[in-house]
């Protein structure tokens, strides 16, 4: 048994319980799906990458987990029901994969991975579904969870913070949805698919790059969609620390910031927004103050850590109040995985990649990745309307033709109940 790395603990205590955050990687085959094979291949993958095969329990009120050793793993035909993570249904781990006739899904808690690590286990579970010699396994290519967060307090500040977004000190526009009952883990989702060397040759021409690109198209439509007024539109946006703080990691190694659209930006050209937003990009992912965001991130759960109540109680408040925060900063999400390359193997047998999960903090969560020459974003609300996704789609078709939209209904995402995890505790809990 291990005590979790700092950040890994966090996603245990802020997005656990009903509606926990439960990544989901779907991938469209060309053929039938072959259920002992990829029952197999998850196995395998289970055996090389170790901290995936972890399940939480809880001492002294704080998480830990145990690396199990996998004999049986989770690979069930899709009916339609969501599954709760760490129990029996998925084997007691935090994950487990449901199929269809011609597509599978990975189904990850998030506190084991972020997307890139994620998609790093996709990719040696497709390796070995698509004809990996057994006897060859492929290298660990997600290697343990490291502590990337204490990596970068240690380090000490690389400078004052400058020109960071404080969404305290500015009105953000939030949208005026209906949304599901909160009791719900049902979504709406929507593909848009879109071609990728328009967009890239769009961004070079601009001097911006993909993620700031999509923002400058995103929220012209949430403009045209509402009256937004002399407000903000925020975008949740996650970067990953490892290629600023110079270290190598599993797990979770990702952190938000804001991308502020002013109506100044909106007056602009398509192509100048685009520009504008790639430099506030700039601005908000200076390392100075992405150490502040990691740092207040750690006084604020330092609080939580230190309270006196059993966690049973504590969990649910932490989950309400990082929620209550996000939605009140932010106006929408993105998170951009960026270019998927599963191998040659792969690519014969794996059409299409979408990646999704339940949007509980604001009321739009698009994650978008790129495959095979798309950018696939997957538009993740709890609302019933069409009308900004619609939007969001015409101001795109209008500028990359051949542009696509996708209503793939309602979806029920799984959760992740601590009742699991206090069973396997003691009285402290």
């Amino acid at each position: 048994m291990e005590k979790l790395y700092f950040f890994d603990e966090t996603f245990y205590w802020s997005r656990s319980g009903k509606r926990a955050t439960v990544i989901e990687v779907e991938c469209e085959l060309m053929q039938d799906v072959r259920p002992d094979d990829l029952r197999a291949a998850v196995l395998s993958a289970l055996r090389i990458h170790r901290n995936f095969r972890v399940r939480p329990v809880i001492v002294n009120r704080r998480f830990f987990v145990e690396t199990i050793e996998v004999e049986q793993v989770a690979v069930v035909k899709e009916d339609g029901k969501p599954r709760r993570l760490g129990t029996k249904e998925t084997e007691s781990l935090m994950l487990y994969v449901s199929y269809g006739e011609r597509h599978f899904t990975l189904h990850v808690f998030h506190g084991i991975a972020d997307m890139r690590s994620i998609c790093a286990f996709l990719n040696t579970v497709l390796s070995f579904y698509c004809g990996m010699d057994g006897d060859n396994p492929p290298a660990a290519d997600s290697i343990d969870t490291f502590p990337c967060h204490e990596h970068i307090l240690q380090g000490g500040a690389p400078g004052e913070p400058e020109g960071k977004f404080i969404p305290q000190e500015h009105d953000i526009f939030h949208l005026p949805e209906k949304l599901f009952s909160s009791r719900t883990t049902r979504q709406r989702i929507i593909d848009i698919d879109l071609p990728l060397k328009p967009i890239l040759a769009f961004a070079r021409e601009n001097g911006s790059s993909v993620v700031p690109a999509l923002n400058a198209v995103i929220c012209r439509a949430i403009c045209q969609c509402y009256d937004v007024g002399q407000k903000e539109i925020v975008c949740y946006v996650p970067i990953d620390l490892r290629p600023v703080f110079h270290f190598e990691s599993g797990g979770n190694a990702a952190i938000p910031f804001s991308l502020p659209y002013t109506t100044e930006t909106d007056r602009l050209s398509v192509g100048e927004r685009a520009r504008r937003l790639r430099m506030e990009l700039n601005v908000q992912t200076r390392p100075e103050n992405l150490y502040a965001t990691v740092a207040g991130l750690r006084s604020d759960f330092d609080q939580f850590f230190s309270a006196p109540m059993p966690i049973r109680l504590t969990s649910p408040q932490v989950v309400k109040s990082r929620r209550k925060k996000d939605s009140a900063n932010n106006t929408y999400g993105l998170s951009y995985a960026g270019h998927l390359d599963f191998g040659e193997a792969a690519a014969q047998q794996v059409k299409t990649v979408g990646i999704s999960a339940g949007s509980y903090s604001y009321p739009l969560w698009i994650l978008a990745s790129e495959y095979k020459g798309v950018i696939r974003m997957r538009l993740v609300q709890p609302f019933k309307s069409d009308r900004l996704a619609t939007a969001i789609h015409q101001e795109f078709a209008a500028l990359f033709p051949g542009t696509s939209y996708t209503d793939r209904g309602c979806h029920d995402f799984d959760s992740f109940p601590l009742v699991s995890v206090l069973r396997k505790g003691n009285k402290q809990v």
